[in-house]
């Protein structure tokens, strides 16, 4: 690595607190830039058609199948997008926020260490799911086919098919009949 690239690096990681540089090389970082950018585009409350923020987060790397309505100001997760995948028929309504990482402060990685904290993993939304208005869908969960995740719910662990779920962290609520 070179030297303009440490000392680049280094001036990005201080601008962003404690929060933590994922990206290793120049290269990554614009790459990265560049997503950031199309994310906030994707994921503004710009009155932008669903197909458009269908098509921007397809061009961040989220995987996302045919007949998908992404609703206004959903936040797909910046760092790892290419861990998301979202399968036909799904519906996002507005303010869906779906991470794939968590990371800590500086602090509490030094008290627990790097690796007992850190949480990367994929998130699966499958075929036929409905997620209502702010719900949260955190690292490393499936949401089952035809499954339906009400308002307000955080998601923690993985959602069955055919159930609906609800609250925080989200409990299924009842079965769906077909």
């Amino acid at each position: 690595m070179s030297n303009l690239q440490e000392v680049t690096l280094r001036w990005v990681q201080r601008q962003l607190g404690t929060a933590k540089l994922e990206e290793r090389s120049i290269r990554c970082l614009l790459s990265g830039i560049y997503g950031r950018i199309l994310s906030s585009l994707a994921m503004s409350s710009l009155p932008l058609p669903p197909s458009l923020r269908v098509a921007l987060q397809r061009m961040r790397g989220v995987t996302i199948g045919n007949h998908v309505f992404i609703g206004l100001g959903c936040w797909l997760d910046s760092v790892a997008p290419g861990l998301i995948t979202i399968e036909d028929h799904v519906s996002l309504a507005g303010h869906v926020t779906i991470l794939t990482h968590s990371d800590p402060t500086e602090p509490i990685r030094e008290i627990w260490g790097d690796e007992e904290t850190k949480v990367f993993g994929p998130v699966t939304i499958k075929r036929g799911a409905w997620l209502a208005i702010n719900v949260v869908v955190l690292p490393k969960v499936t949401i089952g086919e035809n499954s339906i995740v009400a308002a307000g719910a955080v998601v923690t662990e993985d959602v069955p098919p055919n159930v609906m779920v609800g609250g925080v962290p989200a409990k299924i609520i009842k079965g769906i009949k077909r």
